[in-house]
């Protein structure tokens, strides 16, 4: 396999610094993964690569049922599909990209949102079992947000207890661990996102992930328009089939994770080091690994996060805002009375730019500016 060239992102200095950028392998170790497409004239349709890419993910991942998809956000339709939640009362976070809620739309599920938790800013388990004691919720739907683990043992316990199922998206979260075990272990079914801005991606791409042979087989179905192997339609399926050009660049990248996520570490330690005593960033009481797939700060105020905001685009940095403003607005009902700790965490949170090869004086130059800007508010 050729080596990966690294090209430096900022190569002048009137480039902007991006709140993340893709990382993107040579085009020559790329093409030598397309050519055996070219070779085979077999470019969609469950291909050989990804076949490839599906048994290197299990086998990093430890997962026995896995399916590649089209994006992230077929990944949740397709979970709430195979749980058959429309016009089921569903409980998940106000505070999560739009895709987790404009899927349950879709799907033409009751949302019922809860409130988050103050430290981790995921959805809170206390919160949703007053929901569940309220009675009518049919599933739990936790984000694991900027890759930070849910409290997976409450979850786990609230479904059993309820029997209802857990779905998880973990769009952000591929890697995450929970006391030393993979997430992915939790719960009956995960969503994950391979876009281009995430840590590991196939430019466009996801995967779903299954406790229950049952549901991987029939996602298998749904993703080629819900046709049988003897070729009869049973299930109204969707094309959410992955693309061999896709699983190509997966393959590329997932050569590279090791030194993508131990670049971005070092990168990230740097940040926590000098913010540490300025922002607060997402905690929590149990043991876990957050994967370096965002910088997530909270300010004090908002005019502090807009002073901060200002100051670092005046420097050529751009940070950005997640998830701002409120997502959730188009839901029309009354399951949104009580979000106080989301209402008061969701103003006050800013990314910082993270990606690989960013140079470490300037996340270094960057701590300054925010620190700065603190101060200044």
């Amino acid at each position: 396999m050729a080596k990966t060239n690294v090209v430096k992102l900022y190569q002048k200095n009137r480039d902007p610094i991006l709140v993340t950028q893709p990382y993107l392998p040579s085009v020559d170790k790329y093409m030598l993964h397309l050519g055996k497409a070219f070779d085979r004239q077999w470019v969609t349709n469950s291909g050989p690569l990804v076949g490839e890419l599906t048994a290197r993910l299990k086998d990093l991942l430890n997962v026995k049922y896995l399916l590649l998809v089209s994006n992230g956000t077929s990944a949740l339709q397709l979970a709430y599909r195979i749980k058959s939640l429309g016009r089921q009362n569903v409980v998940t976070t106000p505070f999560t990209f739009p895709a987790t809620l404009t899927a349950l739309n879709w799907s033409d599920a009751n949302i019922r949102l809860c409130d988050i938790d103050a430290k981790t800013w995921n959805l809170c388990p206390i919160a949703v079992e007053k929901e569940i004691k309220k009675g009518g919720v049919n599933a739990i739907v936790p984000v694991n947000i900027f890759g930070m683990p849910c409290n997976m043992s409450a979850f786990e316990v609230l479904g059993k207890k309820y029997r209802i199922p857990v779905i998880y998206d973990s769009a952000q979260a591929m890697l995450s661990k929970f006391r030393k075990r993979s997430i992915l272990k939790f719960g009956d079914i995960h969503c994950i996102s391979f876009h281009a801005t995430k840590l590991f991606h196939t430019v466009e791409g996801g995967a779903l992930t299954f406790k229950h042979l049952k549901d991987f087989e029939l996602a298998t179905k749904l993703i080629n328009f819900g046709i049988e192997e003897n070729g009869e339609v049973n299930h109204p399926g969707i094309n959410a089939k992955m693309s061999e050009f896709h699983a190509a660049m997966g393959l590329c990248v997932l050569d590279d994770l090791p030194m993508l996520v131990e670049n971005r570490l070092e990168s990230m330690h740097i940040y926590h080091q000098k913010l540490k005593d300025i922002v607060q960033f997402q905690k929590a009481d149990y043991d876990c690994f957050v994967p370096p797939m965002y910088i997530a700060v909270k300010f004090e105020s908002e005019q502090q996060l807009l002073h901060a905001q200002c100051l670092l685009k005046q420097n050529n940095i751009i940070a950005r805002r997640y998830f701002y403003p409120a997502n959730h607005k188009f839901i029309k009902n009354e399951h949104m009375r009580d979000l106080k700790v989301n209402n008061e965490i969701t103003d006050k949170i800013l990314c910082l730019p993270l990606m690989h090869n960013l140079p470490k004086h300037q996340v270094n130059r960057i701590t300054r500016i925010v620190s700065e800007a603190t101060k200044l508010a």
